[in-house]
């Protein structure tokens, strides 16, 4: 069944491996041992989801109030009208 996906954000979630709560052992590491930062993505347009890739840097310049579209390659379009609210889900049902 299709849906509609609306992602709000317009740059990643970061997540610190050195931040309570969670093991640090679980988390990856870098080279020289160091817990590594994972930043998640919140656009919805990584091409990594649910990973951060910096395609977060194409929503610059957004209205707020307004509604995107994003093709191949990142081309930005905006909508003329925004779908209804009731057809946007916010959430799990």
């Amino acid at each position: 069944m299709p849906r509609i996906v609306r992602h709000d954000q317009s740059g990643p979630i970061k997540i610190d491996p050195a931040a309570p709560p969670g093991d640090p052992a679980a988390w990856p590491r870098d080279q020289e041992g160091n817990l590594k930062k994972i930043f998640i993505c919140a656009c919805g347009l990584s091409a990594r989801f649910p990973f951060c890739d910096g395609t977060h840097k194409s929503c610059a310049g957004e209205d707020p109030a307004r509604t995107y579209t994003y093709g191949p390659g990142g081309s930005r379009r905006e909508l003329e009208d925004d779908p209804p609210a009731a057809s946007v889900p916010s959430g799990p049902a």
